[in-house]
């Protein structure tokens, strides 16, 4: 349970996993329960470094050329024949 301020000024305890609010006996609450960093699950920013299956830069700059011929004609067309309706 965390505090949470409501819109009306008055402060509630609302649960951050289903969303249950209820207000605090009195003006002072304490945490009832701590919990530890050992039960946490750890994440790192390291990713598997498995095989890449990925394409060659020779590859990719000819899909990159044959797109940007293919969008360079479109408007070079569009330019001398008018825009298609």
């Amino acid at each position: 349970m965390v505090p949470l301020k409501r819109d009306d000024g008055t402060t509630a305890l609302r649960c951050n996993k289903c969303g249950y609010e209820i207000l605090p006996q009195g003006k002072e609450y304490t945490i009832g329960a701590q919990t530890s960093s050992t039960g946490r699950v750890k994440t790192t920013s390291v990713i598997s470094e498995g095989k890449r299956v990925g394409r060659k830069k020779e590859e990719l700059e000819q899909e990159k050329e044959e797109y940007y011929k293919e969008v360079f004609l479109e408007l070079l067309h569009e330019e001398e024949y008018g825009e298609e309706s």
